[in-house]
C-alpha cells in the first residue's frame, strides 16, 4: 500500500491547557500533508487556484482520535489517495508518532468551475496521478 509521507512535530502554541495538540490543529496538518502531496504530483494548489478556473472547496472532513499527539512529538502522516470521482477527489490521513496510530482523518474536495460555481471534471491528469496514491 504507497503512501506519501509528511512529517511534523507538535508545537507549543497547538497544545491545549493538557498538553495535547489542539483537536481543530489536526485538520491543518492534515491539509499541510495534501498540499505537500499535490506538489508533488505536479499540480501544486497555489498555481491551480491562481489559473483562475477553479474553485476546490473542501466538501467533507471527519476525525478519530486515538492517541494524545504531546507537545514535541514527532508525527509521521500517511496520506492515501480515495479513488477519484468525476470531480471529486479525498484523501485518508493516518498520523503516527513512531509506529502508534493516534488519529486518522478523511476529507473530499470538489473541483468547480470558477465562473459557474458548478462541479467540473479533474484536470487532466489530475485522475491519474491519485490513483497511484490510492489503496
Amino acid at each position: 500500500m504507497k503512501s506519501f509521507r509528511h512529517c511534523f512535530r507538535v508545537p507549543f502554541h497547538e497544545v491545549d491547557a493538557a498538553g495535547i495538540l489542539f483537536h481543530a490543529h489536526l485538520f491543518t496538518h492534515a491539509h499541510d500533508a495534501y498540499s505537500a502531496l499535490m506538489r508533488e504530483m505536479g499540480m501544486d494548489l497555489k498555481t491551480l487556484l491562481e489559473e483562475g478556473r477553479y474553485l476546490i472547496p473542501l466538501v467533507h472532513a471527519e476525525a478519530d482520535f486515538r492517541l494524545p499527539m504531546e507537545m514535541e512529538d514527532e508525527i509521521e502522516t500517511r496520506v492515501q489517495a480515495i479513488p477519484p470521482g468525476h470531480s471529486s477527489f479525498g484523501f485518508r490521513y493516518a498520523f503516527h508518532r513512531q509506529e502508534q496510530l493516534c488519529a486518522t482523518v478523511v476529507t473530499r474536495h470538489v473541483f468547480l468551475d470558477r465562473a459557474t460555481g458548478t462541479p467540473t471534471a479533474l484536470p487532466a491528469g489530475l485522475a491519474r496521478q491519485l490513483q497511484a496514491w490510492t489503496d
